[in-house]
């Protein structure tokens, strides 16, 4: 029995790693053949800091900032639950999962890290910086509907940006994004917040 238990484990085991190098190894191909159409001086100096604004401190900011505009506690007090709950997610899913993040491999683009304030680079899976832009996108998408498509654009760039700068693969943005996006809407219909309680 307890050999039969450690064959499955191991078949399991070779089976997921063989599978994760595949997936891997087409988004490094892919991240290769862009970086050589859409990299360049300009983008390499400002991309490291404009990428900022998807990370702790550009939430933290916008927590502040909602407050401060709103006068509300309760506005506060929503958006720190929101961004303790994205935050137990993500961290939760980066040590378990524990992905390297693709510079790692690409040292062509890791070069263009060092423009920038400098990275805490914890396991890569899914990407916080994306997630934390869709949640605050989607969050003045619900405040001001008439410039979603504007908040949704600005938060596809960030997103977009960890992917420049290889600090993550193309499915650990996508899979942030997806979390910051569907988290956010669960806890605005689950609160039973409506349009009207916005920045005024």
């Amino acid at each position: 029995m307890n050999l039969s238990l450690s064959l499955n484990l191991n078949l399991n085991l070779n089976l997921n790693l063989k599978l994760d190098g595949l997936e891997m190894d087409w988004e490094l191909q892919f991240m290769k053949w862009a970086d050589q159409w859409w990299s360049s001086p300009f983008l390499d100096g400002m991309i490291p800091w404009l990428t900022y604004l998807g990370s702790h401190i550009g939430v933290i900011l916008f927590i502040l900032l909602s407050w401060i505009l709103t006068k509300q506690r309760k506005t506060l007090h929503y958006l720190i639950f929101l961004y303790a709950i994205q935050s137990v997610v993500i961290y939760s899913l980066k040590f378990l999962i524990r992905r390297e993040r693709p510079f790692h491999f690409l040292q062509e683009i890791a070069s263009k890290l060092s423009r920038g304030p400098g990275e805490i680079l914890d396991p890569g899976f899914p990407s916080a910086h994306a997630t934390f832009a869709l949640m605050m996108a989607t969050l003045l998408a619900h405040w001001f509907p008439q410039y979603r498509i504007v908040f949704y654009i600005i938060a596809g760039f960030i997103g977009w940006s960890r992917i420049y700068l290889g600090l993550h693969y193309p499915t650990d943005v996508i899979a942030g994004a997806m979390l910051g996006f569907g988290i956010t809407k669960l806890l605005l219909r689950c609160l039973n917040i409506s349009p009207s309680e916005k920045i005024s």
